[in-house]
């Protein structure tokens, strides 16, 4: 998924690469604090059984890692398909078990989607409006161009800016408000939902992508993120069921 112009994989060049960097950020933060390193993958319909991908990440000793699903539209043949969001289920099911066998036997890798924190976490601000693209921090295109994240880079209604402007720090001010204003109360499938607060209403990016609004949720990405909570309650609570919790409190950040 990630070829050379010439159509040769990239992985065999870029393992050992990540391999070499995770070297220079031991720390370990479950919560994204202090020095600390993720590896990121993405699952698509090619790969629905990416439980497999988190092992053998984990088995290269990489043990900060996040398997996000891919953003797609329809006609792209590695997009998400009808039936699909079964297996995804069963992978998230199996991924918690073996993270949890694992534990047991001190060989606990992090799973970014399986980090909740019961007793402390993200403040209320973090907790309405998860993402802070397009107010928070903005995404430059090789061309200088100014974007609310890089999955918006490309889509003229949404450049905020150009580094070339005479005050490129002046962002557009409607853009700004339009994402710091999609929050969970501003979507309406978000209000009675019972994971509007770890979820946050989603990526903006997605929702976008599949509904051509900011305030209309990617009902797809809902359904994983329910399912990504569920296991990673399930692992919390087991742990402290078993008194196997090994993951440090982390203070409160916004």
């Amino acid at each position: 998924m990630r070829p050379y112009a010439d159509g040769r994989g990239s992985y065999a060049k870029v393992t050992p690469l990540f391999k070499q960097f995770a070297t220079k950020r031991p720390e370990s933060s479950p919560y994204a604090v202090g020095t600390y390193y993720y590896v990121r993958g993405t699952y698509t319909h090619f790969n629905l059984d990416f439980d497999r991908d988190v092992l053998h990440i984990a088995d290269l000793g990489l043990l900060q890692i996040s398997m996000e699903p891919v953003v797609a539209g329809p006609k792209d043949a590695y997009a998400f398909q009808e039936g699909d969001l079964k297996k995804i289920r069963e992978s998230y099911d199996r991924l918690g078990e073996e993270l949890l066998e694992r534990r047991a036997q001190d060989k606990s890798f992090n799973f970014f989607h399986f980090n909740v924190a019961l007793d402390q976490g993200p403040c209320l601000i973090k907790r309405l409006s998860g993402c802070g693209a397009g107010h928070e921090y903005v995404a430059i295109s090789p061309e200088g161009d100014l974007y609310p994240c890089h999955q918006f880079v490309g889509q003229a209604k949404y450049k905020m800016g150009s580094l070339y402007d005479k005050n490129p720090y002046q962002l557009k001010a409607d853009l700004v408000h339009d994402f710091r204003a999609a929050n969970v109360y501003a979507k309406s499938s978000c209000r009675e939902c019972w994971a509007r607060f770890a979820c946050s209403g989603g990526c903006h990016a997605a929702n976008v992508a599949f509904t051509n609004k900011l305030t209309e949720v990617y009902t797809l990405g809902c359904e994983l993120q329910k399912k990504r909570l569920e296991v990673a309650f399930y692992v919390k609570i087991h742990e402290i069921q078993h008194n196997t919790v090994s993951e440090p409190k982390q203070e409160v950040r916004c």
